[in-house]
């Protein structure tokens, strides 16, 4: 009988835990999956690994109370806004925050037009007329909230103080997310988070051309090969921009082949001014490697960017150079024994792979007379001049922080490793290897 008892006592204990077990699972809303983003942005985004890993660090800076204003930056067309709209609705499902105002800035940032946006959004209508008196009213009404909110600042290109919408900057009830085109600008809004959304991948940017377009499985489309091939290309050269991608797709659907050749074409001509950006160290190679470099790719009749020395000034890499490596296909990087002792020649590498990230460009690095675990693990000269410039900057800050990483990046990348031998027969391989990716560099002529 006292077995009997023990027995039933287990019994009961077990049933207890999953009555209580069930139970928690009622009580608790995390228990069940929380919908993807392609739930919370109807579907307008597809949950591909570089949508992932951004949207994944953009999820755990919302909830860093530490954390008070982010940016998210990324190419014009890459979807940042589909991105943070769809982010606004997972978080307010998740009740993290109960409200999410949204307000477009873009290049001349109209206060009156976000605050007005604002008040929309908060069911807010103004009494007074000027623009501080607006501010004023809509940052009483976040402070009288009991509950935390999100500002979502978008398409921002120029520099702006929230405070003069009426945005508290430094608030635990309130968090900004602000989206532009690039990390410069979430310097300048002071940001505590940089989160980069980088472009589709070749196959992400196929998939997601299929999806728009059908051409995968229609059997008008299907049934031409050679359709399908331009397809991909189209694809290609929409450079992993989501944006892009349905556009052509839009423009093109059930168009003639001869329509599509003809769109290819002038993606290929239109999207670079440049074929071949030269990044060098004018003192070490200007009149010898890589002067030697441009005679032979401009024989071979490339386009070629080589700063003549005049378009550097003062200590900031000149808007002309930034701009020349966003307007070319391919960077080769000459990366001489005292390339780091220039701050505009790191400054230009940071630039390049910030390009090869989000606009998909090709960058060739030829470590001339150097080794790529020299600039690596920043030996030898290369350490040499990081330790100077730490000196001169702060070993924490963020431009250091940068080089360092664009030094890594660079010398992990495949290229051409020059010690000793003919100049000559090194150049030539390099023409010989641009040679076979010419259909990759086309530009615009003229």
């Amino acid at each position: 009988m006292e077995q009997e008892e023990i027995t039933t006592r287990q019994q009961f204990k077990k049933l207890l835990k999953k009555v209580m077990a069930h139970n928690m699972k009622l009580l608790d809303p995390f228990s069940t999956p929380i919908p993807s983003l392609e739930h919370f942005s109807s579907g307008n985004i597809v949950c591909f690994n570089s949508r992932e890993k951004a949207s994944d660090q953009l999820f755990a800076a919302l909830k860093d109370d530490n954390c008070s204003v982010i940016g998210l930056y990324g190419r014009e067309g890459s979807g940042k806004t589909t991105l943070v709209k769809a982010m606004g609705e997972k978080v307010k499902y998740l009740k993290i925050f109960h409200e999410v105002l949204f307000a477009t800035v873009t290049q001349n940032p109209n206060i009156r037009t976000m605050q007005d946006e604002i008040a929309d959004s908060l069911n807010m209508k103004f009494d007074k007329i000027s623009e501080v008196g607006r501010a004023n009213r809509i940052l009483s009404t976040i402070q009288s909230m009991n509950h935390p909110i999100l500002v979502i600042f978008d398409d921002v290109r120029t520099k702006f103080d929230p405070e003069d919408v009426g945005i508290p900057c430094n608030s635990n009830r309130c968090k900004i997310v602000l989206t532009t085109c690039c990390r410069q600008d979430c310097d300048l809004m002071y940001c505590q988070r940089d989160i980069q959304l980088s472009p589709l991948s070749t196959e992400e940017s196929w998939t997601l051309f299929q999806k728009h377009s059908g051409i995968h499985d229609d059997e008008e489309y299907s049934s031409s090969f050679d359709l399908l091939n331009v397809a991909r290309e189209v694809a290609f050269e929409c450079e992993g921009l989501p944006r892009t991608i349905k556009d052509m797709v839009y423009s093109l659907r059930s168009k003639p082949i001869e329509e599509w050749k003809t769109t290819l074409d002038s993606l290929k001509h239109s999207m670079a001014k440049w074929q071949i950006f030269l990044s060098f160290r004018g003192e070490d190679t200007r009149y010898s490697f890589t002067g030697y470099l441009y005679q032979a790719l401009s024989q071979g009749g490339f386009k070629i960017f080589m700063d003549d020395g005049g378009l550097q000034t003062g200590d900031q890499i000149s808007p002309s150079l930034l701009n020349a490596i966003e307007a070319s296909r391919l960077s080769i990087i000459v990366l001489s024994e005292n390339y780091a002792n220039s701050s505009w020649c790191l400054e230009e590498l940071v630039k390049i792979m910030e390009c090869m990230k989000l606009k998909n460009q090709l960058v060739w690095p030829i470590f001339y007379k150097v080794k790529p675990s020299e600039i690596r693990h920043l030996r030898k000269c290369y350490g040499k001049d990081m330790a100077q410039h730490e000196n001169n900057f702060g070993i924490n800050s963020e431009r250091i922080q940068k080089w360092r990483s664009a030094l890594f990046e660079v010398s992990n990348l495949s290229g051409k490793t020059y010690t000793t031998g003919y100049e000559y027969e090194f150049i030539q391989k390099i023409v010989e290897d641009a040679n076979r990716i010419k259909s990759r560099l086309q530009i615009r002529s003229g």
